[in-house]
């Protein structure tokens, strides 16, 4: 077997648990909103939360927070959901993002991977059927447009357009995907459009791009974590 096809097979299946995670989390809780209270109840919203056998960091841009209830942590990934701190904190006074949107973040296993060194491999197979099936709800390349795509520092990011049927309520069909590398383990991040609030590709990749710097910067900051013998 080829190095191209075994990173594109663990690309793929990446691509796609990372979507399942954010159907499953997305689904799991109350319907998505800008408004007060739409991502439910909380005492508190954390702007970070340590994830993949506490090995990750996760934080978000200026006035976005996590939001626990909706985040998972497993053996095999993690999942994480973010969205405005006002919103989460059920707090009307609470700090907001300057661009509205829903983000999450999905961590893989440690993993042999490397986003940084396949940009141009990325690209083509994204472009591709089976890369446009990898980023659908349903499975089906037909229900994906590639928008744009673009290759910064290290990272990967797609702007795409998802037509599946059966999409959270309140969000929009487009959306921006990353991936990169942090610690041994692939980060996908997603930023999705709410319905009625379009952005634009520029303040759609520069909000996705500033999640990403802010995940890898925890992270060179954040003391490696010596597994438990």
């Amino acid at each position: 077997m080829s190095i191209w096809t075994s990173d594109f097979r663990y690309i793929r299946g990446l691509v796609v648990s990372a979507t399942l995670l954010m159907l499953s989390g997305c689904m799991d809780g109350p319907d998505v909103g800008m408004g007060t209270g739409g991502f439910g109840l909380h005492a508190r919203a954390p702007e970070k939360i340590i994830v993949a056998d506490r090995s990750v960091v996760i934080a978000g841009p200026p006035g976005y927070c996590v939001d626990r209830s909706a985040s998972r942590d497993t053996g095999s990934g993690a999942f994480v959901l973010l969205g405005s701190c006002a919103s989460i904190a059920n707090d009307p006074g609470g700090a907001a993002p300057h661009v509205p949107g829903l983000l999450t973040a999905s961590v893989s296993g440690e993993s042999g991977a490397a986003v940084g060194s396949i940009p141009n491999r990325l690209r083509v197979f994204f472009s591709s059927p089976a890369g446009r099936a990898a980023l659908a709800r349903n499975g089906d390349a037909a229900s994906v447009r590639i928008l744009d795509t673009r290759y910064r520092d290290g990272a990967f990011f797609i702007h795409a357009r998802d037509t599946s049927a059966g999409g959270t309520k309140g969000l929009a069909t487009d959306y921006w995907r990353g991936l990169f590398d942090v610690r041994g383990r692939i980060v996908t991040v997603t930023l999705t459009e709410f319905k009625g609030k379009p952005m634009s590709n520029a303040a759609g990749l520069a909000t996705l791009n500033a999640f990403a710097a802010r995940i890898r910067n925890e992270n060179v900051a954040q003391a490696p974590v010596i597994p438990k013998t």
